[in-house]
């Protein structure tokens, strides 16, 4: 089932750890490469997920082996978020396009629903 929320406000939900990390007064350049890195972990299990298999978890997997072990352990979580079933295990999106803005002083982060097939999931917000 497809969930009511919109995808955007359940990705800045599933990557709030790393976004609190930010320093207070943070570049749209450091919230971009957050985002990035919440999102590519999404979208990993959720083409798992698809394809039933494990293959885009372990190319993130393998591509961050040289990054600091800090990093990796918060990838690791962040995989672990995302295949539990208490919150986000059961949702089915990707997120296709995605944006930052800067809109009245303040980073807006949007993006698109995705379904398995790569169209977009319609019906729901984005």
């Amino acid at each position: 089932m497809i969930p009511n929320t919109k995808i955007s406000e359940t990705i800045l939900e599933f990557g709030k750890s790393l976004i609190l990390e930010l320093p207070a007064e943070h570049s749209k350049e450091e919230f971009e490469a957050v985002m990035t890195i919440v999102i590519t972990t999404w979208n990993a299990v959720v083409m798992d997920v698809w394809k039933k298999i494990n293959k885009y978890e372990s190319e993130l997997l393998s591509t961050i082996q040289a990054a600091p072990k800090e990093v990796q352990i918060k990838i690791k979580r962040l995989i672990k978020r995302k295949k539990s079933k208490f919150k986000f295990g059961s949702d089915p999106r990707a997120v296709g396009n995605h944006w930052i803005r800067e809109q009245d002083g303040e980073l807006v982060f949007g993006c698109e629903a995705r379904l398995n097939g790569n169209a977009p999931a319609s019906g729901t917000t984005h």
